[in-house]
């Protein structure tokens, strides 16, 4: 067993260990079992940065698998998770994270010896790529607060007493500001990183669009994603749309990863 398997399984056992405390400590109503989820989850976000630097010392960057891809996805998705959770003293955000971070984890764990389609060839592939997984991170965090808005919002509207855990879950204006935050950060960096990818498809396939299903869904993401951004921005949208629309950001990205890149005819990968 060479060392660079370490820092993965370390990750993996870490975010499953912070799920299994999230959930206990969350239904239990438990500050210590919450506290020591959270604790669980930056650990594995440590291991979980060593493992994304031995990808890269192993050559990844020469010889990309359909894993790496996943790697930083989810790391960016745990870094995003711990900082919201400290600028907005939000610690469920670390709660949504850790399942999130395992399962991403784990597939780029399962698929790190298939080939992908791609290399990451310069860096204006690498700028692509990097702020697509930023505009996904984000969205993910907000759709996890959207979810939980939602679900908050139906309760107040029929009267339903807050009980149990509950009383514990952030006010509906806390998440409404998570997905403020997601949305002003995100929409620039996912529009940076679909023109950069068109540009580096003109410069590598001598085309803009080829009309591979995958640029289309990014397109669709876009246009939502300039929406959500747009009402927001111009016409103060809060509370039950920018929860929706983020929630089907997050499930368009997914569909894009997962079953455009599996199931679909593509030549774009993981």
């Amino acid at each position: 067993m060479d060392w660079t398997d370490l820092p993965p399984c370390l990750s993996l056992a870490f975010y499953a260990l912070a799920t299994v405390a999230s959930l206990a400590g969350v239904l239990g109503r438990l500050s210590r079992i919450k506290r020591l989820a959270c604790l669980l989850c930056a650990a594995g976000f440590a291991a979980h940065t060593l493992w994304l630097l031995a990808s890269v010392a192993s050559g990844a960057f020469s010889a990309v698998s359909r894993g790496f891809y996943l790697l930083p996805l989810s790391w960016l998705l745990a870094l995003i998770g711990l900082v919201v959770a400290r600028r907005q003293h939000m610690d469920i955000a670390l709660h949504f994270v850790a399942p999130w971070a395992f399962f991403l984890g784990a597939c780029a764990l399962g698929f790190s010896s298939t080939p992908g389609n791609m290399t990451l060839a310069g860096p204006l592939f690498v700028l692509h790529l990097a702020a697509i997984f930023v505009g996904v991170g984000v969205m993910a965090v907000a759709a996890g607060a959207g979810a939980l808005f939602l679900w908050q919002e139906k309760a107040i509207k029929g009267k339903t007493p807050l009980e149990g855990f509950r009383k514990d879950l952030p006010a509906l204006g806390a998440l409404d500001r998570v997905n403020a935050m997601a949305t002003m950060v995100g929409f620039p960096c996912y529009s940076l990183g679909v023109l950069c990818g068109f540009l580096w498809a003109r410069i590598s396939w001598g085309s803009f669009v080829s009309g591979d299903v995958k640029e289309w869904i990014s397109l669709l993401i876009l246009a939502v994603y300039a929406l959500l951004f747009h009402q927001r921005l111009a016409l103060g949208w809060r509370g039950r749309k920018p929860a929706v629309l983020a929630l089907v950001i997050f499930a368009a990205s997914l569909f894009s990863m997962f079953v455009v890149n599996t199931v679909l005819p593509t030549q774009h990968g993981f």
